[in-house]
């Protein structure tokens, strides 16, 4: 009677190399690369979330509201949204004016910034990201683990 030690052993020294040729850089060839929706972009190369997303989404469709509007809008809470439109300003997606109110006190009305410097915000984020995967896989390689600590 065999134990499963020596059945593994006899498997494992049975082996042998796959003989799947793996495309190269100048093959035709290769696994099909699908095209990314413009969240997925924005969630990759600006580190924001579909909450962010979803507040620059209310905002494109009402500029100028405020904080307590697009809340109510999103059903969120305020302090919620304030953190994302902070997210949102820092990655130059909106921009914040204060407005003082006639009856005292002040509100911050938002603003989805112009197409055109949307473009070029994502378009230089998106070359930066770009440029840092392949830096990572020029300097790293496969050697590296895939997973691994963020921290370490």
């Amino acid at each position: 009677m065999s134990s499963n030690v020596d059945r593994e052993a006899t498997e494992w020294g049975a082996y042998q190399e796959p003989t799947q040729h793996y495309p190269t850089p100048e093959s035709t060839t290769g696994p099909e690369i699908s095209t990314p929706s413009m969240a997925t972009v924005l969630e990759t190369v600006l580190d924001l979330r579909s909450q962010e997303l979803a507040v620059y989404d209310a905002i494109t469709a009402d500029p100028g509201a405020s904080t307590k509007a697009l809340a109510s809008t999103l059903d969120r809470d305020r302090s919620n949204v304030n953190r994302s439109l902070t997210k949102l300003e820092a990655a130059g997606l909106v921009a914040r004016h204060r407005r003082i109110l006639d009856s005292g006190g002040y509100y911050y009305a938002n603003y989805a910034a112009p197409s055109d410097v949307v473009d070029e915000v994502v378009s230089t984020a998106l070359e930066a990201w770009a440029a840092d995967a392949k830096s990572l896989l020029t300097d790293q390689g496969w050697e590296t683990p895939l997973i691994c600590d963020a921290d370490s």
